[in-house]
């Protein structure tokens, strides 16, 4: 059963309505409405300037993923005799543009990898590897001086630090301006002795190809809509770069951040990204969001400041403060630290699925509750110590101190009984790392949680450096944190067709809540794939909440942002390397 929008929001009204006939009837319907998908596609094949040649048609089979903050994958195979295999075949030469187009999504894809293959039935098919114009950010390298040339690079690493959205935005855009500008273009190929006389010009020779506007020419293919540094209240985020791609380290760092990075074809026709955009060919729109769902009072970059303030204290305190900074209660997820009373809070996600439970009917019959879950696993781990140890490395000062003694009474005894030959430094090395090497913690709270008959006791996580300093207190409360007792989901659900629908109210990178054990539990994590399977006999759109893995505790976000600002201070000041 398919209904439209409005259709959806009629029967939504029924189910508030507080008329039980009414209530019963809204939840068949809207229950039904799970158990068919509508994903009628469009693929669309474009050339190397995303001008529509035909479109696909008879295909034998498409598959297609939307992970977060990745690029996107598919893969389309038709017949041998499609009429649009020729075109398929120049990406050996050029870009060959595929636009997938269904219910609420639109996607953009080049081809990758065109396959021929011959079965042993002796018939030819043709296996497309998809790939969505995501990927332009992993040929998108972060020079450390994005603004000098390739041959004078004075400062290590580049260094961004900022509300994580805004950091993000920054990399890309520098880099996009870099190169559609031609900055420097004739002195990088130049003194490379590059012999193509042409690509000392090449930006140029390009935009007078194309309709020879700057505007144009700084804008193609990549623009990128700034969320403003006043006005972002992500989590405060420091990073030094050299020579890695800017999906790279996206990649790395956007795991632990509700950060939803995407970038979509505009195309003429279409609303402007923004007011200073002015598009007029197409072109690729970059786009970061912040879905972590945590909101603070002024909606600006103070907010940034002060949710730091709140994870460190609940980082170092966790619900010590709690009665007075959430006096109420109020839900966060696990690792989400929030203070009502000073405007942090935690806005829940508009989508919620509830685990079906089975039911006793009038008639006494048990019947099991109609979802839009495909699949559900939710796994619940045990802790893992109750006493941990860090360290392996006693402190400098004491070894050269264990040193220096030695070296005294070698030097003593030689004076003593007369000889000399012996070299001071003859025990160097001796008892070092012998003392103050280790450092241990018993988490008392859950020794007794657990009893005295649980295997996992004691853990000893080596560090490499040495312990009672700051940075041991970082990595207790990390070694405690990673070992805890803790629950993940995936959830896989239909994406279409039911009162959440992909593109509207769900989307990748997305929050979303799971309602589990009779309505008792909540679990919420990001939406982190979308995929969908269409062919002759299958019309498949699913959405997976939850990767399986743990949240990262914001100690270690605190603990690695002051590591890389240590490093940035190194940059700025030209220090020499120590590798």
């Amino acid at each position: 059963m398919k209904l439209t929008d409005a259709e959806v929001e009629r029967w939504k009204r029924d189910l508030d309505s507080g008329d039980k006939w009414r209530e019963a009837e809204a939840a068949e319907v809207l229950s039904q409405s799970f158990a068919t998908d509508d994903t009628g596609i469009t693929l669309t094949v474009c050339d190397y300037l995303w001008r529509d040649i035909d479109r696909v048609g008879d295909f034998i089979e498409f598959t297609w993923t939307m992970p977060r903050n990745l690029a996107p994958q598919a893969t389309l195979t038709v017949k041998a005799d499609h009429h649009l295999v020729p075109v398929f075949r120049t990406c050996e030469q050029t870009m060959v543009g595929v636009l997938f187009e269904t219910d609420g999504i639109s996607e953009a894809y080049y081809v990758k990898r065109h396959r021929e293959k011959l079965d042993s039935n002796g018939v030819w098919t043709h296996v497309l590897e998809l790939v969505g114009i995501w990927d332009i950010l992993n040929y998108l390298v972060i020079w450390p001086s994005w603004y000098l040339p390739i041959q004078a690079q004075p400062f290590s690493h580049a260094i961004y630090a900022a509300p994580i959205c805004t950091a993000i935005e920054a990399m890309a855009a520098e880099q996009a301006l870099r190169i559609q500008s031609g900055m420097w273009e004739f002195v990088n190929n130049a003194l490379s002795l590059n012999p193509d006389v042409r690509a000392w010009f090449g930006t140029v020779l390009q935009g007078l190809k194309r309709d020879g506007k700057p505007s144009t020419i700084l804008k193609t293919p990549l623009y990128v809509v700034r969320t403003g540094l006043l006005r972002d209240s992500s989590q405060i985020y420091v990073k030094t770069v050299r020579m890695q791609t800017v999906g790279q380290i996206i990649t790395e760092i956007t795991p632990a951040y509700g950060v939803d990075v995407r970038i979509y074809l505009w195309r003429p026709g279409m609303p402007q990204p923004d007011k200073w955009a002015n598009l007029e060919v197409p072109t690729y729109v970059m786009t970061v969001k912040d879905r972590g769902q945590i909101e603070g009072p002024t909606k600006s970059i103070l907010d940034s400041a002060i949710r730091t303030v709140v994870d460190v204290q609940g980082s170092l305190l966790g619900n010590t403060l709690s009665p007075l900074l959430n006096p109420d209660g109020k839900y966060s997820p696990e690792g989400l630290y929030i203070a009502p009373r000073l405007g942090i809070n935690f806005v829940m996600p508009y989508a919620m699925i509830v685990t079906p439970d089975n039911v006793i009917t009038e008639d006494g019959d048990v019947v099991r509750e109609r979802s839009p879950l495909l699949s559900c696993e939710i796994a619940h781990n045990t802790p893992l110590g109750w006493q941990h140890i860090i360290g392996g490395k006693s402190p400098k000062w004491l070894n050269d101190f264990i040193n220096a003694f030695f070296a005294y009474v070698i030097d003593v005894a030689q004076i003593v009984l007369g000889f000399t030959g012996v070299p001071s430094n003859l025990l160097d090395g001796f008892l070092n790392d012998s003392f103050l090497a280790f450092q241990l913690i018993e988490h008392y709270v859950r020794r007794n949680s657990v009893g005295p008959y649980h295997p996992a006791i004691e853990v000893f996580t080596s560090t490499n450096s040495a312990p009672y300093n700051v940075e041991a207190l970082f990595q207790f409360i990390q070694v405690l944190w990673n070992s805890r007792g803790y629950t993940t989901a995936i959830a896989t659900i239909r994406g279409q067709n039911g009162p959440y629908k992909l593109g509207r109210d769900i989307f990748p990178g997305a929050l979303m809540t799971l309602v589990y054990a009779s309505r008792t539990k909540l679990y919420t994590d990001y939406i982190e794939l979308v995929s969908g399977k269409v062919n002759r006999n299958t019309r498949e759109l699913t959405v997976q909440m939850g990767d399986g893995k743990p949240l990262e505790h914001p100690i270690a976000q605190l603990r690695r942002n002051i590591s890389e600002a240590m490093a940035a201070v190194n940059v700025v000041s030209l220090a020499p390397s120590s590798g």
